[in-house]
Parts: structure tokens; sequence; C-alpha cells
């Protein structure tokens, strides 16, 4: 009996271990697949075309000393009358496989945007198993396969681009704040919220071995609400929104004279708030702001305070410029509606009722702005 149950339980372990074994056989080497990088959407000819960037898993790992590996940047393309139609025909052409859970980021044109291709991708995107929300969404003005085949500098790969890595450098300098899908998806679909989708540019101003190499940088941010595209504005017409923006991390300020650049101040620990309240039925909005400040460059001899009036001044400045710019546009760049909609929803559904939730340059209240410069320059100020 012994041996009987001793042979039962020999032959129940073999058959666990090749039923684990199998496990193994089906599997693909990472080198039999595509993975892709960045995601491109487009409308040319009322067809919907999309681009991948394909990763070059040889420009990530570490290479000995003396060795050069040159960078390649692999783009496929598909079209068809809808986005799921132009990826399975992509997949029609693709040579193997296609893996898309490494996806860093997607990038939209601007006639993508018109043509509300958002709506579809989000559809898709809530489908589809391997895509995640944790990717970056951006917009481009240029043609995406220019973009996408925008050699990294320094034989750095395609991950460590702007493109794909936007926070190292937003960083050092934050003025275009990234954004990720989920915080898309939300704004989105939200009442009164607006979505600040930024978009890229190939710029020059680099070079390779004397030769030139363009770059891909933020260059401003394309205006979305109510599920609508509204305009794409430049950086320099857009400089309040970091004031305004909590993801803020580091920011330069330059204080202007007549002729010359009086100083150059670097902003951080910025605290913004937006509190909304009624003025004779209409919505007014306070807008108050605080930072510290350094200063790195300084031309002349200033008081301190002096120097901290005219930062908060030039602050309040861009605030308001940029708000008004917006208004030119139709565009409630700061999410004023949205601030309003949660904080007074009760008061944003009685003026919506009765059409009175327009923003004109009077809903802008009081702006306050405290700028605490602690420290650079001390021999120039006293």
């Amino acid at each position: 009996m012994n041996y009987g149950m001793k042979t039962i339980r020999c032959i129940a372990i073999v058959i666990l271990l090749s039923t684990l074994l199998t496990g193994c056989w089906g599997t693909r080497e990472i080198e039999h697949m595509i993975y892709v990088n960045t995601l491109g959407v487009d409308y040319v000819k009322d067809k919907v075309v999309v681009y991948i960037q394909m990763v070059n898993f040889g420009g990530i790992a570490k290479k000995e000393p003396g060795q050069s590996q040159q960078q390649k940047t692999f783009v496929g393309k598909g079209e068809g009358d809808a986005f799921d139609t132009a990826i399975f025909n992509l997949y029609a052409s693709s040579p193997q496989r296609i893996v898309w859970s490494n996806i860093k980021t997607v990038v939209f044109t601007e006639d993508a945007l018109k043509h509300g291709l958002i709506d579809q991708v989000l559809d898709v995107w809530d489908r589809y198993y391997e895509y995640r929300y944790t990717v970056w969404a951006m917009a481009t003005k240029e043609p995406l396969e220019q973009v996408l085949n925008t050699s990294s500098t320094s034989e750095l790969s395609a991950i460590y681009s702007q493109l794909n890595s936007p926070m190292r450098s937003y960083e050092q300098s934050s003025v275009i704040a990234p954004l990720y899908m989920y915080k898309l998806i939300w704004k989105w679909k939200e009442k009164g919220e607006t979505v600040h989708l930024p978009y890229l540019e190939i710029i020059g101003g680099w070079t390779d071995n004397k030769k030139p190499s363009p770059n891909i940088s933020m260059a401003g941010v394309c205006f979305l609400d109510h599920q609508k595209f509204r305009s794409c504005l430049p950086t320099q017409d857009i400089l309040g929104l970091r004031w305004l923006e909590k993801k803020t991390i580091r920011t330069s300020l330059v204080i202007k004279g007549e002729k010359k650049i009086k100083a150059m101040m670097v902003m951080n620990q910025i605290k913004s708030s937006i509190r909304p309240r009624l003025v004779n039925g209409k919505p007014v909005f306070d807008f108050k702001v605080s930072m510290q400040a350094t200063l790195p460059q300084l031309s002349a001899s200033f008081h301190r305070q002096q120097l901290e009036m005219q930062a908060a001044k030039e602050i309040k400045s861009q605030i308001m410029d940029t708000y008004l710019t917006g208004l030119e546009k139709d565009i409630d760049v700061y999410g004023l509606l949205a601030k309003l909609y949660r904080s007074m929803p009760k008061e944003w559904q009685e003026l919506s009722n009765k059409g009175q939730l327009k923003l004109d340059p009077g809903s802008i209240g009081i702006i306050t702005v405290k700028v605490n410069l602690i420290s650079g320059g001390i021999s120039k100020m006293r």
C-alpha cells in the first residue's frame, strides 16, 4: 500500500513539473517584438494617420569605454477611416508583433485635435489592456514623421528626449508643464475644466561634430475645453501660467530696464491659489501667489525691497496679460469656471441656467503677489 502511494505521489510531481515547464515554451524573445516608444496621431485628407516610434534597446544599455553606437530611429505608419482601423492597418505591415505596454508618449497634431480625434483615442485607450494612463500627452504643429525621426543628442536614446522624458528639463526650467494622459482624460470630461496640452516644435541651436543637429523643445500650449479644441498659444503669450501651475519647480524672471536687463531672478517654492466670489451677481476671481527668489544676475545696485516689488509687479502683469490673451481666443486659460463649479456649485448652476458664465476683463479681482528674495548678489544689494 505504501509502495502504491509513493508511486502515485511521484507521478503527480512529474506531471506538475511538466505543466510548469510548458509555460515557457510559448514565450517570445524580446528581439522578436516591436516595442512602441511614441504614438503619433494625425488627420490628413479625411484619413486618420498613426505613426509609431520603436525603441532601440541598444541605445539604452551601457557600453564599454571607447565603444560608440549610432542611435537609430524606426518609425512605422498606418492609416484608416478611424483610429482603431489605422492601428489594425499598421499591424498588417508590421514585421513582428507590436507591443504597447512600454509606450511613453502620445502626440496629436493640430489637425487631429481640430477633427476631434481625442475622443476616438480615449475610447480605444479605455478598452485595450496594454495601454496605460501614465503616458505623456502632447501636441505639435510640425509634421509628425519629422518629430518622431528627430535624432537625440549625445548618442542618448530617444527615451531621454523632451518627447519621452519632459520632466528632466522641466525640473530645471519650469515654463510649460508636461501633462499625463490620466489628467488629460479627467480634465477633458470635467465641467468647466481647461486642458493645457503642451505642444512641441523642432528647433536648431545644437550641432553634432559641427553639423546641425535639430532637437525637440516645448513651444507652447494647446487649449481644449468642453471637449473641443480652442487654440494653441506660444510660450511668450502664456508666461502667466507658470505662476498658477502646481507643478512649477524652478523658473526664471527677467527684470527689464529701459535699455538693458536690470536683473534676472530664479523663482522656486511657488504657492498659488484662486478663490472665486460673487460681486453684483457676477463671478470674480482673486489670485494669491507667493514664492522665494535667488539672484544669479544683477547689473546695478538695488535695494532688496525694491527688487521684490519690481518682481511682483512683473508677475502680476504676466498673469493678467495671459488671461487677456486667452479671452481674445475664447479660452479660459486658468480654468476659472471649473474652480467656481467646485467651490460654489449652487451658484455655478444658477449662473449657468441664466447664461451668465461668460468671463470678461473684469472677472479678475485682486492679484496678490509676494516675492521673498533670500540670497544672491549681496554685494550689490542694500
